[in-house]
């Protein structure tokens, strides 16, 4: 690839066909668990990278082709790749029904077609991509709750502990208080799904206990999605978030900040201890030790709840946040861990280092991870 263009090489952007394809199977695997007959209907289509300047990306029923922009490809990242496929083949299964000639691009059969493979029927000519929505010009001026809990965060950069231990604590019980009310209203909410971590083969225990800290506390949905590694030849796993776009920014944002703790501590830990190899050991009790934290803050609201206190601070499951997952991928299950060490010490000292750590400072204003294609 020639960086300085950005162009794509044929060897990477072969690569990258083959990630989509294997997106398209997953896809119609999904479809075919709850609408088999659907499923039955989509036909392995060609997949082409094109060059596309008034759309993103366009279904060809007479060839049976599916072509995506090539800007899109070279600039987005890989979530908005893969939602302008979606779009694509819920025009691919549309076109299988007779009625939809006679109905607009976008028509009736077009956006149940959408609903049922969780495709977006908006993702297609000038529409935002995913990264502007989420982290677009003026989206976190415009949001209110993002506003506070952005200077709630930055209160908590003070150097006394106990002002910096209250700025946090409030901003988690605000993001606690806005989405359990919106929940219990069961008002209707957009959702959407970005890429927070680079593919890789193999994740951390940090990892998996930082998402799992997201799912707990800060009402987003993570999925480990498989990912096909072109330079590897091999699929890969990155993590997923779904929720709200205010949510999907936070959470975005914990999750970089707890893992970078993590790392800058055990940086530390190691210059005081150069003897000990034990990095993933106390990174994970860094962070595990953060959770415990936040299980014993979310303890202690829930027991002024009782108390009669604050109604608004009953935690509730947030049924229209799995639905949106479940049509994303309907075999998702929740698994557990074991998190171990070949080093008890240096764990138990990173457990009680999570237990100091504070969110702080601003929200970022774009994706912490760009989940670009090309770097």
């Amino acid at each position: 690839m020639d960086k300085t263009r950005g162009e794509i090489s044929q060897e990477l952007e072969q690569g990258i066909l083959a990630m989509l394809y294997h997106e398209w199977e997953q896809v119609v695997w999904g479809l075919s668990l709850r609408e088999p007959t659907l499923a039955a209907r989509l036909k392995r289509p060609g997949i082409l990278i094109s060059e596309m300047k008034s759309t993103l990306g366009q279904w060809d029923p007479l060839l049976g082709e599916i072509s995506l922009g090539r800007e899109l490809v070279r600039k987005g990242r890989w979530d908005s790749v893969c939602e302008v496929l979606r779009h694509e083949m819920a025009h691919q299964l549309a076109s299988t029904f007779a009625e939809s000639r006679n109905e607009k691009p976008h028509g009736r059969r077009f956006v149940a077609c959408c609903a049922a493979i969780g495709a977006n029927p908006k993702a297609s000519g000038t529409y935002k991509s995913l990264e502007e929505r989420v982290w677009g010009e003026g989206a976190s001026e415009n949001d209110r709750i993002m506003l506070k809990v952005k200077k709630l965060m930055g209160l908590a950069t003070s150097r006394n502990r106990h002002e910096a231990e209250l700025a946090a604590a409030k901003a988690g019980e605000l993001i606690a208080r806005y989405n359990l009310e919106h929940i219990k209203s069961n008002e209707k909410r957009n959702f959407e799904s970005i890429i927070i971590t680079t593919p890789s083969l193999k994740r951390t225990q940090a990892e998996s206990l930082a998402a799992g800290i997201l799912h707990a506390h800060y009402f987003v949905k993570p999925v480990w999605v498989p990912v096909y590694l072109p330079d590897r030849g091999k699929m890969g796993r990155a993590l997923e978030i779904s929720g709200t776009p205010t949510n999907v920014r936070i959470a975005d944002y914990v999750f970089a900040f707890v893992l970078n703790y993590a790392l800058k501590s055990w940086k530390d830990y190691k210059a005081a201890n150069p003897s000990c190899r034990a990095r993933s050991g106390y990174m994970t009790g860094v962070v595990l030790g953060f959770r415990q934290k936040l299980d014993q803050s979310q303890k202690q609201r829930c027991a002024q709840t009782e108390e009669g206190r604050d109604q608004a601070l009953v935690p509730v499951k947030d049924g229209q946040l799995a639905a949106y997952v479940d049509r994303r991928y309907p075999r998702v299950r929740s698994t557990s861990r074991v998190h171990a060490s070949t080093s008890r010490e240096a764990y138990s000292d990173g457990l009680e280092k999570g237990k100091d750590l504070v969110v702080s400072k601003a929200i970022a204003e774009s994706g912490v991870n760009t989940g670009k294609l090309l770097k």
